[in-house]
Parts: C-alpha cells; sequence; structure tokens
C-alpha cells in the first residue's frame, strides 16, 4: 500500500510539474508572440483604414482616423508589445505628416506645427539626419509619397485594346 501511495504522490507531483511548466511556457513565450502577431495584424488592418479614410474620405473623417491609428501606436509603445521600433517610429511619423496637410490645409497653424514636430521627432529618434527632417524636407517627402500612393490607389483598368478607338481608324487608311 505504501508503494502505491509513492507512485501516485509521485504522478501527481508529475502532473502538477508539467501544469506549471506548460503555464509558464504560454505565458511567457507563445502569449507574447501571440500578442506580437495580432499587434502587428491589427496595426496593419488600422494603418490601410486610416490612410483610405484621409485619402478617400473628408478630412475631418481622415483626420479621426489617424487619431485612431496614433492611438493604436502609443498603445503598443505603452505596453511594450514587441513591435519592430523602425516600423514604429515610420508609421507614427507618416501619421503625423498626415495630420500636418490636414491642418495646415485647414489653417491651424499651431496643430500643424506640433504634428511636424512630433514627425521630426520620431525621425529623429529613428536615426535620420537633422537636413532630413527639415519642415520643407518632410512635405516634399509626404507630397511625393501621397502623389505616388494617389496614383497606385486611384489607377483604373484599360482594356488591352487601343486607347483611342479613332487611332485604329487612322491607321487602316
Amino acid at each position: 500500500m505504501k508503494f502505491l501511495k509513492t507512485i501516485l504522490l509521485c504522478g501527481v507531483c508529475f502532473l502538477v510539474a508539467a501544469t506549471v511548466t506548460c503555464v509558464l511556457r504560454a505565458k511567457y513565450k507563445w502569449l507574447p508572440d501571440l500578442k506580437e502577431s495580432y499587434a502587428f495584424d491589427y496595426a496593419n488592418n488600422v494603418e490601410r483604414y486610416s490612410f483610405l479614410q484621409y485619402s478617400q474620405v473628408g478630412p475631418e473623417q481622415g483626420k479621426v482616423a489617424l487619431l485612431q491609428y496614433i492611438e493604436l501606436l502609443d498603445r503598443i509603445r505603452r505596453e511594450n508589445i514587441i513591435y519592430p521600433q523602425n516600423l514604429l517610429r515610420r508609421d507614427f511619423a507618416l501619421t503625423y505628416l498626415r495630420l500636418y496637410r490636414i491642418e495646415f490645409a485647414a489653417g491651424n497653424a499651431s496643430a500643424a506645427d506640433n504634428y511636424m514636430k512630433s514627425a521630426q521627432r520620431e525621425l529623429l529618434a529613428q536615426g535620420a539626419k537633422e537636413q532630413q527632417v527639415s519642415p520643407e524636407a518632410l512635405t516634399k517627402l509626404i507630397e511625393e509619397r501621397e502623389s505616388r500612393e494617389a496614383q497606385l490607389y486611384n489607377q483604373t483598368t484599360v482594356s488591352a485594346g487601343p486607347k483611342n478607338p479613332d487611332s485604329s481608324k487612322e491607321k487602316s487608311q
């Protein structure tokens, strides 16, 4: 009987140790990985949403969406969620620059200036040089980027035929 109790106690101890090990692995290995993956996916979706709101809808809705994205990025930073720092800083900077454009167009110079300074701070922390983050350089950068994005998102499909129906008639004559 004593032998069975000893085996039973060892079995229970083994099960408890295995359970504790699984819980610790889940807490310190799998849970952070899962949190990182979800954060990255969610941030990517919110980034797309905020960009589309900014570029396709009015400035007020775009501003609200961009501020929601800033809030999400802030939360990622505050909660120390594993997220590439250079990507986080770039996302902050681009979002601040878009907010700058909205406020500048609306004539809110002080708010626009605050957003520009925030973008500069993020880019400098990322390792950019002073001359690369001047207001003029950043304004040009965001204008060029938005121009490329507008071309990308506003493209229409073109049929394989001639662009001008009259051009095919001219060639046959």
